[in-house]
């Protein structure tokens, strides 16, 4: 990687799953093999993205979640400090949801502790690309909340957004795409920057949808027969 990177301890223990095949990791991932004395060995992502557990939906789906609560359900002592709100300043980049980021150091930790949900731009501040999808996602972010100097992670986007909001998001979607074709992003990142992309151009359509029918009842649905908001 061409930036800087200053590389802090992690804070919760977590494993990162490489055994995924695809043609973008480097053979030596795949394998499991090491890169000597490269912190980002355990970084590099594919384009495959899981579908949302039940337990990550009944969690972080609510209209009062709270660092407290989360820190209780991933069992950990840690603080991890998602509290307050950065919501008139967040960026583009951060995928609508619970979890977003303000301004956050150029460290260069997100992706090393939640590589499946945080991006780096070209400057190496860290955004919330996907929202968590399981417990071991939500761990990993909340990893990378609690090592990010700035304390710059926040878990109150779902008393922020609203469905027009997100629907406002969602019509600049290709300008985001562009963003994520620049040069010195691509080289900051471990194919995060395809993982979006493909996640934009396949379920997120749908999981907005999800999420505007949540913000207006107050529930995630999980009847198939309910019906979601256009986007």
């Amino acid at each position: 990687m061409s930036f800087l990177k200053k590389i802090f301890g992690s804070k919760i223990k977590t494993e990162h799953n490489t055994d995924e095949p695809n043609d973008k990791i480097p053979e030596s991932l795949i394998s499991n093999e090491k890169i000597a004395d490269d912190p980002y060995s355990d970084s590099w992502v594919n384009n495959n993205i899981s579908d949302i557990s039940q337990d990550i939906i009944d969690i972080i789906y609510s209209k009062d979640l709270t660092s407290q609560k989360i820190q209780e359900f991933i069992n950990t002592e840690v603080d991890l400090d998602m509290s307050g709100s950065f919501w008139e300043e967040k960026e583009i980049l951060n995928f609508p949801g619970p979890f977003y980021t303000g301004e956050t150091d150029t460290c260069a930790t997100g992706i090393i502790e939640a590589p499946k949900n945080v991006i780096f731009n070209n400057y190496c501040q860290e955004f919330v690309m996907i929202q968590p999808r399981n417990k071991l996602e939500l761990i990993e972010l909340s990893n990378a909340g609690a090592v990010e100097v700035f304390g710059a992670y926040y878990c109150d986007g779902n008393q922020h957004w609203t469905t027009q909001g997100v629907k406002d998001w969602w019509k600049v979607k290709d300008d985001i795409i562009n963003l994520l074709q620049d040069p010195e992003l691509i080289e900051n990142n471990c194919n995060q920057n395809l993982r979006y992309t493909a996640y934009l151009k396949g379920k997120a359509h749908n999981d907005l949808r999800c999420y505007c029918f949540f913000l207006e009842h107050g529930y995630y649905p999980n009847d198939i027969r309910l019906t979601l908001p256009e986007l």
